[in-house]
């Protein structure tokens, strides 16, 4: 028996010594899929940034050919035999030559004749992927590290799992996968630099084509498709049509840039590429040459102007900052949930139920960062740019956001009217309680009342609000109508100020009292009734037994209801949004109303952000008073 003990011991120990590489080869396993998946991402950044190149080359390609004065050896010249112009299928007028089916399979674009709404030729452009390099010094950097994990997993092969988790080497995991994204990311912005470069040397080209072809200055411009101005128009703000205003400004106020061919610029805090190109200076007149005028010396030459383009970088517009942030991210997570099962190797029931309890988990996590978690890191981050829905650039502005918030008086009244709604709350706590008390029987005639106060609760928020502005209208509404039978004045109720705010606030206490009464009841139905007939017996009255034994008994679920009921005040949004839509003159104006406003309506989706987050610390900061407030009447209790 002792002999059989000991063996079996024995192969249990190697049973555990040989579980143990297996789930280190799955964290050396999960550090190369996290560094595959950030290489994937920077990659796939730099890819989908060169294939949105071609396109507006394309672009300007067919621009250019729709110039009557270009030639097709000057398209092909632009693009350095890139391009290939086909008639399209049908066109009788196509020279001959150019006769070939159109395909629209690759990037390209149309081109149209003056005057024809039918294309004429699509202009097939093949990517340019010279100079395109792969990020070698942070696939180094993964393979070193993938290197260092896998010789820690083989090296330990001969000894027993550590019993603790091992912090030092997901530290290190989480270390080298933040540095391979760093690395990516500036290989990342390098690339995307010079694509931007690249494409506003083609503009700058195809600009240079049409002017040469005896286009005028806004024709060949236009032909870019790039934000451009005149030097002569840089000192006049208001001639600045396409340029950003503030880039212009930046352009003009460095004289070393109003001759440059190639520059680069930091307006609005973004970066822009730009450059110019000389335009021909214009002819002399013919007043100014007739023989008449020749007693006076003739004019000088008149300063030849000067073609500005500027173009938004794609590092700015297809930056993979916040992909690379969330992949090291979750990459790290991945290695260091892998590494918390290395001391359970030892023991198989126990891991099987960890692996199993993890992927019951799986689904519900997954969602909750992609719809939870992530959105709201990501509207973090919006609050630290000026992120505006229809300007490609976001620059970074730190904490501006939250700074002009403090002095944003509209954005302080919809906090004030939103503090102002939430008091409607310990009204409906009362009137709900005190209907709980009074339908706690189970006659027939009970219940139905229970489900008539019940229902505005489960009904939809927008059909409730359109009953509702029905009801309260000042020319048809059947309350004034009421009012008026019965000999009263109608009342405004919701086209004033003094009282819209407050009608509001009716409404909603009639929608949530019968929800907070079924919680009661339930409240009430835990409470033992032994407590009432000892009451009872001593002596006690409804008014003693009320407070001595129901209010006690519900505590917790007064603190429930309250914190729900204070929390859904402060998200309050469908009833405004249908009856009031903030009025009138911002009486009802609240929180979430404001912030969608700022977001949809005026395309300031930075300070909606700053707004959502101070509105959140208002809600965290009540919600932690309620709880402290309870913990000291436990104490005290």
């Amino acid at each position: 028996m002792g002999g059989r003990a000991v063996r079996g011991a024995g192969r249990e120990g190697a049973g555990r010594v040989r579980g143990a590489p297996g789930v280190r080869g799955w964290a050396a396993a999960a550090f190369a899929g996290g560094a595959g998946l950030i290489m994937m991402v920077a990659v796939g950044a730099v890819g989908g940034a060169g294939e949105r190149a071609t396109e507006n080359d394309a672009r300007v390609a067919a621009s250019l050919y729709e110039v009557q004065e270009v030639s097709d050896a000057d398209v092909a010249r632009l693009l350095d035999g890139r391009v290939e112009i086909l008639a399209v299928r049908g066109d009788p007028a196509a020279p001959e030559g150019r006769i070939s089916p159109a395909s629209e399979s690759g990037p390209g674009a149309y081109a149209y004749e003056a005057g024809s709404l039918e294309p004429s030729a699509w202009i097939s452009v093949t990517p340019d992927n010279r100079g395109r390099g792969w990020p070698w010094t942070p696939t180094i950097l993964a393979l070193l590290g993938l290197l260092l994990i896998s010789a820690w997993a083989l090296a330990r092969r001969p000894s027993p799992p550590p019993a603790r988790y091992p912090a030092t080497v997901a530290l290190l995991s989480a270390a080298l996968l933040s540095l391979v994204a760093a690395t990516a990311r500036q290989w990342a912005h390098h690339e995307l630099e010079d694509l931007s470069g690249a494409h506003l040397a083609r503009g700058l080209r195809a600009a240079e084509i049409a002017l040469a072809a005896g286009a005028d200055p806004d024709r060949a411009a236009r032909v870019t498709g790039l934000p451009w101005a005149t030097t002569t128009a840089l000192d006049t703000p208001e001639q600045l049509w396409t340029m950003p205003r503030e880039v212009g400004a930046a352009i003009a106020a460095t004289p070393g840039l109003r001759s440059a061919p190639a520059y680069t610029i930091a307006a609005g805090g973004a970066t822009y590429h730009g450059g110019s190109t000389r335009l021909a200076p214009r002819a002399v007149t013919a007043d100014a040459a007739r023989p008449d005028t020749a007693v006076a010396p003739p004019p000088p030459p008149p300063t030849p102007d000067t073609l500005h383009l500027v173009f938004l970088g794609y590092e700015e517009t297809a930056s993979p900052t916040i992909p690379l942030a969330a992949s090291a991210l979750g990459s790290a997570l991945l290695v260091s949930l892998v590494l918390f099962l290395l001391p359970l190797s030892t023991r198989p029931r126990a891991l099987r139920r960890t692996l199993a309890a993890w992927g019951f988990l799986a689904p519900a996590t997954a969602l909750l960062l992609l719809f939870t978690f992530g959105p709201l890191l990501f509207s973090l981050w919006i609050s630290l740019h000026e992120w505006h829905l229809v300007d490609p650039a976001h620059p970074f502005t730190g904490l501006a956001n939250y700074r002009g918030l403090l002095a944003d008086g509209s954005w302080w009244s919809a906090i004030r009217n939103t503090v102002v709604f939430t008091l409607h709350v310990p009204f409906a706590m009362a009137l709900a309680l005190a209907l709980a008390l009074l339908t706690r029987g189970s006659r027939r005639a009970v219940r139905w009342v229970r489900l008539a106060l019940f229902l505005p609760g489960i009904t939809s928020v927008v059909a409730i609000a359109v009953v509702w502005k029905w009801l309260l209208n000042d020319g048809y509404g059947l309350v004034n109508r009421a009012l008026e039978g019965v000999g009263l004045d109608s009342v405004p109720w919701l086209t004033s100020p003094d009282t819209a705010l407050a009608s509001l606030m009716a409404i909603s206490v009639w929608m949530v009292v019968g929800y907070q009464m079924v919680v009661f009841q339930a409240g009430l139905a835990a409470i033992p009734r032994d407590w009432y007939d000892a009451a009872r017996v001593d002596g006690a009255g409804p008014l003693q037994r009320f407070r001595h034994i129901t209010l006690p008994g519900l505590r917790h679920t007064l603190f429930f209801v309250l914190v729900t009921s204070v929390i859904g005040s402060f998200q309050v949004f469908g009833l405004v949004y249908v009856m009031t839509e903030g009025g009138p003159l911002g009486a009802t104006d609240v929180a979430v109303y404001h912030i969608y406003r700022e977001a949809w309506e005026f395309l300031r989706f930075g300070n909606a952000a700053a707004m959502s987050w101070i509105l959140f610390a208002v809600v965290f900061a009540a919600t932690w008073l309620h709880f402290r407030f309870l913990e000291g009447r436990r104490a005290h209790a």
